[in-house]
């Protein structure tokens, strides 16, 4: 059984990410008794010292007419390595300070959100 979820917005800035974080946010609380950690920065937030902070219904109140996203946003970081000729490649290490950062603040979930 979940207890505790995280939510982050990555991938660049779009209308709507605030109306959607507040009905994850309201729906998680409100319906399933669940504590949300809103992760900033989008998953570079994961990394090193990470970036969360709670998430309550009253941080989320009226965010509906705001555009953009609370929790700020990336598209490019950490992730993904490029080569000299531009080869990707996705290093382990970072996965895996992720996964282990998500297991220390307890998040059993992750709900992401956002556009390429």
């Amino acid at each position: 059984m979940y207890k505790t979820i995280g939510i982050l917005t990555g991938g660049g800035d779009a209308p709507g990410l605030n109306a959607v974080i507040r009905a994850v946010v309201t729906t998680a609380t409100g319906q399933y008794a669940l504590k949300v950690i809103g992760i900033e920065d989008g998953f570079e937030g994961l990394l090193g010292d990470t970036q969360t902070r709670p998430l309550t219904v009253a941080d989320v109140r009226g965010l509906l007419p705001r555009g953009g996203t609370i929790l700020g946003t990336r598209n490019r970081g950490k992730f993904v390595e490029r080569s000299s000729e531009g080869v990707a490649s996705k290093p382990e290490t970072v996965y895996n300070e992720a996964v282990q950062n998500l297991h220390r603040l307890g998040i059993d979930a992750l709900v992401v959100l956002g556009c390429e």
